[in-house]
């Protein structure tokens, strides 16, 4: 008898060991599962808040611009964007932009910058046009000849290019269809996750670093899209550089 309440007992013991979790430990589960989705959606809208909303983002935009031009006015170039993470321009054995990179993040150490943690990374973008002509490929060369070859060179697609805006003065927002123009460099911050792609870039960015299309400085914030840009032409870096 006893051998028997001894077997069952094991039984009992095994069952309850093999038997899943229990509900409280499911719903303990669920609420850490829930407490991590709600830090990763705070990481994407915290780079607003530390900036202080909209206006601070722009500010921020603009900071980071002027580091661009001080570099041009340095190197006679612009940077080659960040494709690896590491802050520093990907550049080639030779020392020079990986051919064919157009679109990264910002090398924000080349730039003599502390880079921010990686989801608050600005994107960047470069005229890069170094075969058609007028020939003008600004991360190999930025003098005065090759500013102004690029200025008075059509809009295309071929190159980085910011969308419309949807309105008609700029048009709608369309990277298949609109290319609004050609800016020897644009800078882009994004916001929150507001489209719910489970990436902070909205709307024709989410294609970004991989494409490039870009979308307009002018482009209105609402309920689906946050992100924020500046897109520097080529007569304003001509500008800088004329100082």
């Amino acid at each position: 008898m006893k051998r028997i309440e001894k077997i069952a007992r094991y039984q009992i013991s095994r069952d309850r060991t093999q038997s899943g979790f229990s509900l409280l430990e499911v719903a303990v589960a669920i609420a850490v599962i829930g407490l991590i989705a709600a830090v990763s959606s705070m990481s994407y809208w915290g780079l607003w808040r530390e900036l202080g909303g909209k206006s601070g983002v722009d500010a921020q935009l603009v900071s980071l611009s002027g580091s661009v031009v001080t570099f041009v006015k340095t190197n006679h170039r612009l940077p080659c964007p960040d494709r690896d993470g590491t802050g520093y321009e990907t550049l080639d054995t030779d020392g020079k932009c990986v051919a064919g990179l157009e679109v990264g993040w910002l090398p924000y150490v080349s730039l003599g910058l502390s880079p921010p943690a990686a989801i608050h990374r600005a994107y960047y973008g470069v005229y890069r046009n170094g075969g058609t002509t007028p020939s003008a490929d600004l991360a190999v060369n930025a003098d005065m000849n090759n500013l102004t070859a690029a200025a008075q060179a059509p809009h295309s697609a071929s190159y980085i290019y910011a969308t419309g805006d949807g309105t008609t003065t700029n048009g709608v927002e369309d990277c298949s269809a609109t290319v609004l123009n050609n800016p020897a460099f644009l800078v882009l911050l994004a916001g929150e996750d507001r489209d719910n792609d489970t990436s902070p870039l909205d709307g024709v960015n989410s294609g970004l670093p991989s494409g490039k299309c870009f979308s307009a400085p002018s482009r209105g914030i609402d309920a689906r899209f946050d992100d924020r840009s500046l897109a520097v032409s080529f007569y304003a870096v001509m500008a800088e550089l004329n100082k």
